[in-house]
């Protein structure tokens, strides 16, 4: 609960020579934080420190939600400058493992660490910082938690900013195609950008964001859900998904009832996820799903930036300076 514990639980663990790995939300899907020998919860050390208006810099502890965070920095007129697909990672799994959301010009969530205390076996407390400590910074700031346990981290914000998002279906051979000309338009036309692919079919989601035209609202408006100008009623964009469902053997009106897309996809595939050709028809469900699910939304960035990734996933990503 407080950082004084936090340095004895370390130091103890260093004196019997225990292995400890630090655990955030533990939603790694490659289960980066799970260790036998013992692992360290983070999760009540989650205040907010300190808020700089001036440097539009945040100082948190490394337990708290990334959700938390966000409404905690609203009221001062900020956010984080970029979000991964969900908002329940703690901040130091999310700044640990390089997290990242998308746009050829955002960098992943390391690159907003301005400064951070990690504890560690070997030399205690240690304050490092991007200005001061160069290599050491730069390794610390993305160390998986392998260096020492992040326990305050000071992150660079950015003004609240509202987006335009627009979802839309592309052939995945245009998008493919060798003069590239497709991809290097949605790379250039949108400040972030994501494409899904769906195997077996030739349908690649594309979803674009960019910021919204200035207008009256401010980052403190209350009304700052967001909306959407989608004609089709959400349970006539999963009718194709539903049909498919029950039409199975045992299925029922209830297994389709009030789940959303990702529920129906995981369900479907559930069924029997091995054979190819099931999972061609549930690919095949989820692309006519995409095409009727076209549209423009608009929102605050922490709201449209995250999405339903949906089941368990097998996860293997990096990213490259450039």
């Amino acid at each position: 609960e407080t950082h004084d514990e936090l340095v004895r639980i370390v130091a103890e663990a260093d004196k019997s020579q225990t292995k400890l790995r630090p655990v955030g939300s533990a939603l790694s899907p490659n289960g980066l934080a799970l260790n036998g020998e013992g692992m360290l919860s983070m999760a009540l050390l989650d205040n907010v420190v300190h808020v700089d208006q001036a440097k539009r810099q945040v100082t948190c502890q490394a337990g708290i939600r990334i959700s938390e965070l966000v409404e905690a920095i609203r009221p001062h007129g900020l956010t984080l400058q970029n979000y991964a697909s969900i908002r329940e990672q703690q901040v130091g799994g999310f700044t640990q493992v390089g997290a990242h959301g998308t746009g050829a010009s955002i960098p992943p969530v390391d690159e907003t660490v301005v400064s951070m205390k990690l504890v560690t076996p070997g030399e205690g407390v240690v304050t490092l910082s991007r200005d001061e400590d160069g290599s050491a910074f730069r390794l610390a700031k993305c160390g998986l938690g392998a260096l020492g346990v992040l326990s305050e981290v000071t992150l660079q914000c950015v003004p609240a900013y509202r987006l335009v998002e627009r979802t839309f279906v592309v052939p995945r051979s245009q998008l493919l195609a060798k003069d590239g000309k497709l991809h290097a338009s949605l790379l250039n036309q949108y400040m972030h950008v994501r494409y899904m692919w769906i195997p077996f079919t030739d349908t690649v989601v594309v979803v674009g964001l960019n910021p919204e035209e200035e207008k009256e609202t401010t980052a403190t408006d209350s009304s700052s859900s967001s909306s959407s100008n989608s004609s089709m009623p959400m349970e006539e964009r999963l009718v194709p998904l539903k049909h498919l469902l029950l039409r199975q053997p045992g299925a029922r009106a209830a297994d389709v009832d009030g789940r959303s897309f990702a529920d129906l996809r995981d369900a479907l595939l559930r069924r029997d996820p091995l054979n190819p050709e099931w999972v061609r028809k549930v690919n095949a469900a989820e692309a006519a799903f995409w095409a009727r699910n076209e549209g423009v939304r608009r929102g605050w960035s922490d709201e449209l930036l995250g999405f339903d990734c949906g089941g368990e996933q097998w996860v293997v990503e990096i990213a490259f300076p450039c």
